[in-house]
Parts: C-alpha cells; sequence; structure tokens
C-alpha cells in the first residue's frame, strides 16, 4: 500500500503553485497541522473511543440516523458511510487519494513511481516507470502459475493472500477457477504467436521425437521442435504431446504430418528418434511428405537422425548384461538398508564407527536405468566396511544375507567389480549428459566425444585386466554396429563440426584419424567437404537464386594432422592443442584470428552459436 507523498519522509507540503520541496531532514514541523501522522486504515478508534485515522482531519461526521452514520468531506462535501463496523474509514481515505477534486493532496491515479527493477536471468535491474495495473497484476499472478508449476490452489492459501494484501492491497485474488481460465488463455495466445511466427518467417526445425507406454496402457507420443533464433539462441519448443493409437511406424508418420499441417511448419531438416525399428517407417513415410511441400534438404536423404544417447544406452547395457549378479547383490543390500528408518540408523552407525566420511547419501537404482545404477554404485562403494560391520551387528541382516539360500552378501570381489564399474560408466555418464543437452547445440560436439568413446574402449579392450577387457570386448560389437563406420553415420553430425568456425577441417582431420586412422581420414574428409558443397548449393538455390553461379564456398587449407597415440580425455586434448599451434602459422588471416580463440580446449566446450555469431558481428 502506498501512502499519501505528504507521509513520506522529507516531504514539505506548500499552499502555493509550486511543487513540493524535498527537505533533507525530517520534523514534525513540516507536517501541516490538519494531517496526522498515523495512517493504519484498519484501526478507527483508539483506546479512548477517539476517532483516530487521518481521514476524520478532512471528513466531517454528520448528525443522522446513529444505526446508519454518515461522513461528508471538508473540501469538496461528498457524503460517504462510516459506520465503525460495516463501513470502517477505507472509503473515505481513496475519496481523499484519488476522488476529491479540492484536495491539494489527491494521487494522480496517471502518476507513475520510479521503481528498480529486480535482477532477472537474462538481464541487470534497471530503474523503470510505474503505476498500479489491475490486469498486469493478474497476468504475472497467472504466469507466477505457469512458470513455478504451483498447485491452483495454492493462490486460495491465506498465507498468500497475506503477503499480496502486503505487498499489493488493491489487488483482488481471483479464485483458482479464473486462474484455470487464464493459464488456458496464456496457452492459447502463446500457441497462437509461435503458429504465426513458423507461417511468418518459414523456419526450418529440427525435430525430435519419442513415443511410450503409460501404466494405463495408453500410448503417447512427443514431438518437439528446435531451431536458431533471429538472436542466434537455440529455442525449444514443445509442439504436441498426444495419445496415439499404436507404436506402428505409420502411425507415427500421420502423426507428425498432421501436428507440423497444424502448426504451418514445411521445412524440416532433420528428424532425431531413437532406434525402434517402427522409427524407420516414420521416417521414410514423414520425408515423403516433407518432399512433397518441397521442405526437405537434399531430399530427405539424411533427414533420420538416430539419437546419440540411445545408442550409447545400447552400448553400455551390452557391456553389463554378464555381471548383473554383482550389481543385484549391492542393490538388494542398499534395498535393505533403505527399508526402515531404524535399519539406516543402524548403518550410519557403522559408518561412524568405521569412521567414513563421505557425505553420500545411499541410492537405490532403477535396474532398467545403467545410469542409476552408475549413481547407486558410485554413493555405495566408499560403505564397504560400514555393511560389513552391519553383519556383526544387525542379526537380521545377517540371516537373510549371510545365512540365505538365495541371496547374498557383496564380497570384496563383488565390491572390487562395482570400482570397476564406477570408473567404467563415468565416462558414459558424462558423454551422455553431454549428449542429452536441449538448451544448447550438441551436434557440433558428437565427433569429439565419438572420439573419447572409441579411445576408451580401445584402451579396455587392449587392457590386461580379464574383467575390463571382456567387458569392452562387449560393447565394441554393439559400437561397430552402429558407430564402426562413417557410413552408417549422418554426414550433417560430421558438417556441424566443419562449420564450427573456430575449428573447421583441423578438428575434422584429426577425429577422422584417430577413429578410422590416417589413410581413411583423407578420404572421409573429401565426403563431407562434398556433402557440404551439395547443401550449401542447394542452399544457395533456396535462398539467393539471384547470386553469381560461380559463387564458392570457402574452405579452409588441408592441414596435417598430429599422429600420436591417444589415451582419453586429456590426451585427445593435448593431442589436438599441438596441433593447432603446429598449424596456426600456416593457415589464412582469417584462420590465424580464429586460431586464437582456441587458445584450450575449454573452447571446444562453448556455444558454437556464440562463435558463429561473434565472428558474424566481426564481418559485419
Amino acid at each position: 500500500m502506498t501512502t499519501p507523498f505528504y507521509h513520506q519522509k522529507g516531504v514539505t507540503p506548500s499552499n502555493t503553485s509550486e511543487p513540493p520541496t524535498i527537505e533533507g531532514t525530517f520534523t514534525h514541523d513540516s507536517i501541516p497541522p490538519d494531517v496526522d501522522m498515523l495512517d493504519d486504515e484498519s484501526e478507527d478508534l483508539d483506546k479512548g473511543g477517539k476517532n483516530s485515522s487521518w481521514a476524520w482531519d478532512h471528513f466531517i461526521q454528520l448528525s443522522s440516523d446513529p444505526e446508519k452514520p454518515k461522513s461528508k468531506c471538508r473540501h469538496c462535501g461528498k457524503e460517504y458511510a462510516c459506520g465503525k463496523k460495516k463501513n470502517g474509514t477505507s472509503n473515505m481515505l481513496n475519496h481523499l487519494r484519488y476522488r476529491c477534486s479540492k484536495f491539494v493532496f489527491k494521487q494522480d491515479s496517471k502518476q507513475k513511481q520510479l521503481v528498480m527493477q529486480p535482477k532477472t536471468n537474462e538481464d541487470d535491474g534497471k530503474l523503470i516507470a510505474t503505476s498500479y495495473n489491475e490486469e498486469k497484476c493478474r497476468e504475472a499472478l497467472t504466469r507466477f502459475v505457469l512458470l513455478d508449476e504451483v498447485p491452483f490452489k495454492t493462490i486460495e492459501g491465506k498465507g498468500f493472500k497475506y503477503m499480496l494484501g502486503v505487498f499489493e492491497p488493491r489487488f483482488h485474488v481471483p479464485c483458482r477457477t479464473t486462474i484455470a481460465r487464464d493459464v488456458l488463455q496464456v496457452y492459447v495466445n502463446e500457441k497462437q504467436k509461435l503458429k504465426d511466427f513458423f507461417v511468418r518467417n518459414q523456419q526450418r526445425v529440427c525435430l525430435t521425437t519419442d513415443t511410450w507406454t503409460s501404466i494405463q496402457n495408453i500410448n503417447y507420443m512427443c514431438l518437439t521442435a528446435h531451431f536458431v533464433d533471429s538472436n542466434w539462441k537455440l529455442q525449444k519448443k514443445i509442439l504436441n504431446f498426444c495419445p496415439i493409437a499404436n507404436h506402428k511406424g505409420d502411425t507415427i508418420g500421420k502423426a507428425l504430418e498432421t501436428c507440423l499441417k497444424s502448426w504451418g511448419i514445411e521445412r524440416v531438416f532433420t528428424i532425431t528418434v531413437d532406434n525402434a525399428s517402427s522409427n524407420n517407417d516414420a521416417i521414410l513415410y514423414l520425408s515423403k511428405i516433407v518432399n512433397s511441400w518441397n521442405g526437405a534438404i537434399m531430399n530427405g536423404n539424411h533427414m533420420h537422425l538416430r539419437c546419440s544417447a540411445h545408442i550409447l544406452n545400447l552400448i553400455v547395457t551390452e557391456g553389463l548384461k554378464d555381471y548383473h549378479e554383482s550389481i543385484s547383490k549391492i542393490r538388494n543390500v542398499v534395498r535393505y538398508v533403505r527399508g526402515s528408518p531404524a535399519r539406516l540408523q543402524k548403518f550410519k552407525s557403522c559408518a561412524e564407527r568405521e569412521k567414513i566420511s563421505s557425505k553420500k547419501l545411499l541410492c537405490l537404482d532403477v535396474p532398467t536405468r545403467w545410469n542409476s545404477t552408475y549413481l547407486m554404485l558410485d554413493s555405495v562403494e566408499k560403505f564397504q566396511k560400514a555393511f560389513e560391520r552391519l553383519e556383526d551387528h544387525d542379526t537380521q541382516y545377517f540371516r537373510e544375507f549371510c545365512l540365505g539360500k538365495d541371496k547374498g552378501a557383496p564380497t570384496s570381489l563383488d565390491w572390487e567389480y562395482a570400482r570397476c564399474f564406477i570408473k567404467f560408466l563415468k565416462v558414459f555418464f558424462d558423454t551422455t549428459l553431454k549428449f542429452s543437452g536441449s538448451l544448447f547445440v550438441t551436434s557440433s560436439t558428437f565427433l569429439r566425444q565419438l572420439c573419447m568413446v572409441h579411445s576408451q574402449l580401445k584402451n579396455w579392450c587392449d587392457s590386461k585386466d580379464i574383467f575390463l577387457k571382456h567387458m569392452a570386448e562387449n560393447m565394441r560389437k554393439k559400437y561397430d554396429k552402429y558407430w564402426g563406420s562413417y557410413q552408417v553415420i549422418n554426414p550433417f553430425l560430421f558438417i556441424a563440426v566443419l562449420l564450427d568456425p573456430r575449428h573447421k577441417q583441423r578438428l575434422l582431420r584429426y577425429c577422422f584419424a584417430l577413429l578410422w586412422g590416417e589413410d581413411r581420414a583423407n578420404e572421409v574428409t573429401s565426403r563431407v567437404i562434398s556433402t557440404l558443397n551439395e547443401l550449401y548449393y542447394q542452399y544457395k538455390v533456396i535462398y539467393f537464386a539471384n547470386m553469381e553461379a560461380d559463387d564458392n564456398i570457402p574452405i579452409a587449407n588441408d592441414m596435417p594432422v598430429d599422429s600420436g597415440e591417444i589415451d582419453a580425455d586429456s590426451l585427445f586434448n593435448s593431442g589436438y592443442m599441438k596441433l593447432v599451434k603446429e598449424t596456426d602459422g600456416v593457415d589464412n588471416k582469417t584462420e590465424i584470428s580464429l586460431g586464437e580463440m582456441v587458445n584450450n580446449m575449454e573452447e571446444l566446450e562453448t556455444e558454437i552459436l556464440g562463435a558463429v555469431k561473434d565472428l558474424s558481428l566481426e564481418e559485419n
């Protein structure tokens, strides 16, 4: 609630037409004699029964019906009901502040106040002029419910209403039914804005889609569009989430077609799906449809993009299938300890006696999710001695796991396997996180992560550790099926690296040499450049039909590749940086300036859109 400005510190009222002056020191002498310092609307009487609200300094209580008392404004003569229990003084105060034409301190409803806008994730706070707006307050409340995903009943809570009453007493909090309607209206408005954007800009998008079955045996499909806006920011928009009849390819393809038509999207670059066989038919169907709309690139030959995270999941699952017994033993004892507060407390006591200082809590995995298995093993392996001590302090644990026929407590060998699993799975866990990013471009980092996985599997296959070697060999078979040859990988993933202005052919050749040898590196690079030229000229026909026919795509000069033995992430980084330093001196001027950007391997992890944006600004 805002008070009249003559009640604020240091404001001196005046009977002249001059604006009020702001004094450096506040004194009671600066307040007019007919204005009381009290500003409590809820309290009309003091302890002695006297009218204490400052409104009575400007109103006269009329001698009328005592059951329906009235008051009269001293300035304009307007009359108001003033029953102490029924009416109070709020109507009189609002009259003085906003409606009385002869009250010199009336507040202008159009007058704005300067306030400091709070900081957000996008920009810093700034000073803005604002005024009370009921509609904007209601819109802000609606967006609060949307952004924070709180239940509708939150706005009907006593504490929430009290808080808003302190923030802005003039705002009437609507009921949850009204807010639900407002939320739906926001969705309708935002959906229409996005539709208009797609139709107006003829935006080309990359799509991701997935299907699954709920516990109610209902099949669902989700479709998401990804595109780069005019500010070089990656946008992710969920276009559809709907039930479908089944998981057949034709059904999925027709559902995708219907969704794209409803949004006015005709230009599709790629569609990322998992490796279910039905998705092959769905992509084949949709590529024909998009081709008929003249919206496909290169006739849709490279529209199908396999989900790298799903492939990685298949590779890891293949490696773990022969060693599930050790993991099951550890899973069983973790489930036992987490089964009741008493068991957990007894386990913590054992950990304290063993002086285990790990702050990680025991977590239970989902057997079908290997990443959760990694998190479980990572949290539990430090507590091996605590579990061994638990055998002596918990008779039920001893009977169930040490004397049972079907179950058994983890042995020292099982714990060694667990530590090996952790080291093994961490590589794939970190790679999965990078593959699964949705708020930043991941295509330009695919090749580097592929080299990491390839090098790690190669080293493990050559290891003297029989356990590690056997597990890596199983995984290598699945790896070769999906990533063993450049011919089974979508070339657009290689072009994304080639288009990175910080690396171009340099990183491409380096990675190809690691994956398929230096002899094949030149061949694969030539194929990628050929595909890039074809892609470029198709875009040229679409967007720059009036350009000269002899325009050429700028391609960097051939560069030698360092041929050292690569052993994991650190050696990959050092090897590539050695190549950068060796080749920066022979590159052209543009390549030299770009080479300076790659002063360490952390630059490889930065967002490619930012680098492209910076380069475009320099050229302009």
